[in-house]
């Protein structure tokens, strides 16, 4: 549902004034947070309930142990973002988390269980910093498939004929009695 500044549309949930407010601080152009009745929000929730159903209905169906976070980022200029996360936690009833200061991040949630709704707004140079960030993340490329640990322990502590291969400048014996003998303070 397209809302105005100058004129506002009630949107079902939002008293006059919020929705005035809403229109005021959302960008124009901007269709990627939905708000009141729209076909697009219904077939959201619709799918959310449908996935719910199918979870409940499938239990050999893997999911995460925790639960999950449904994110939504504000959108338009820092002001107009952090309105809007002031907004909807009015809405929601909720004291919104302001950790602009020390992470760039405002925003309010509501917890289901493990499942939290998350409204955020995210400073533009806090933003501006994650995304130089990831422009790095296809510039080292490692020349194998990691390792699993046995391998990787078994590379750096080898047993058998590999861990009894002669030091250069050490008597012949086990590496290991020579540095006991050492550790005692008895020359070899």
């Amino acid at each position: 549902m397209n809302v105005s500044a100058d004129q506002p549309v009630p949107v079902p949930g939002l008293t006059g004034d919020q929705a005035q407010r809403w229109a005021a601080v959302q960008p124009a152009d901007d269709a990627r947070v939905l708000v009141g009745d729209s076909p697009e929000r219904d077939a959201v929730v619709a799918g959310l309930r449908a996935l719910a159903g199918y979870l409940a209905a499938n239990p050999a169906v893997p999911i995460p142990p925790y639960g999950w976070d449904v994110l939504v980022h504000a959108q338009g200029t820092d002001s107009e973002q952090f309105s809007q996360v002031d907004l909807v936690s009015e809405i929601m009833g909720e004291r919104p988390a302001d950790q602009r200061a020390t992470t760039g991040h405002h925003h309010v949630e509501r917890s289901f269980g493990p499942v939290t709704y998350r409204f955020a707004g995210i400073a533009g140079h806090r933003m501006a910093r994650h995304q130089a960030w990831a422009s790095y993340a296809d510039s080292v490329v490692p020349d194998e498939a990691p390792a699993e640990p046995a391998r990787l322990a078994a590379a750096a502590f080898p047993a058998g004929p590999a861990a009894a291969v002669p030091v250069p400048g050490q008597p012949q014996g086990s590496r290991l009695a020579g540095s006991r003998r050492a550790a005692r303070g008895m020359a070899s």
